[in-house]
């Protein structure tokens, strides 16, 4: 198994940095130092490569958002952290990701919408509950609205049409969009903290 998870991590490290259309099996067998016969020992083809990658980044980011969520403070500072995490992941990652999943590998795009319609919105709803009690968030936002928003707002940042990636940096496009979001819905008690936060952490350049 050890061989197969090397196969899976030069894979992800190659689609992220160019995308997956462009990253053929002999790039990754050359990245590798492997025949591409080796490779199809533990792969079928490209595309059940494609959703075992894609399942292995889903479930890394459940786990990275639980210790998130374990290390927040606060709603608002769970926030900030994540701001963190999208500052460190999508600085390296292709802007035609998620394009490529979607036009050419419909079953990796499945597992990213199933991965986006239940976790991704669990976190949002969670988030949204616990600020609102925590009295940082207004508490007549219609918590299920606001989550599907912030859904679709993510999803829009992904969108080449929307946002050119040549023109804009996909990791400075999602930054910005995380920002408007928090703006729209704290407290005045809640804009203090995300004041505070932004100072502690302008070290990592989140939030420019």
């Amino acid at each position: 198994m050890e061989a197969r998870e090397k196969i899976l991590r030069s894979a992800d490290q190659l689609f992220n940095r160019y995308g997956v259309r462009s990253v053929t099996m002999d790039d990754i067998a050359r990245d590798l130092g492997i025949s591409k016969k080796t490779i199809y020992q533990y792969f079928a083809d490209k595309e059940e490569m494609v959703v075992e990658v894609t399942r292995a980044a889903v479930a890394e980011q459940q786990c990275e958002w639980k210790a998130v969520t374990d290390m927040a403070r606060d709603a608002v500072h769970e926030i900030i952290l994540a701001a963190e995490h999208i500052e460190k992941a999508f600085r390296s990652m292709n802007p035609n990701l998620l394009y490529d999943l979607r036009k050419y590998h419909p079953s990796a795009w499945d597992l990213y919408l199933e991965h986006k319609d239940s976790h991704f919105y669990q976190q949002v709803v969670d988030n949204l509950r616990r600020g609102i009690a925590e009295g940082y968030y207004r508490k007549e936002l219609n918590v299920e609205v606001i989550a599907k928003l912030r859904m679709e707002q993510v999803q829009m940042g992904f969108d080449p049409k929307v946002f050119p990636p040549d023109r804009y940096p996909l990791a400075d496009v999602q930054l910005q969009l995380l920002d408007h979001f928090i703006h729209g819905i704290v407290t005045l008690k809640g804009y203090s903290l995300v004041i505070q936060y932004k100072k502690e952490h302008q070290g990592e350049k989140i939030f420019k």
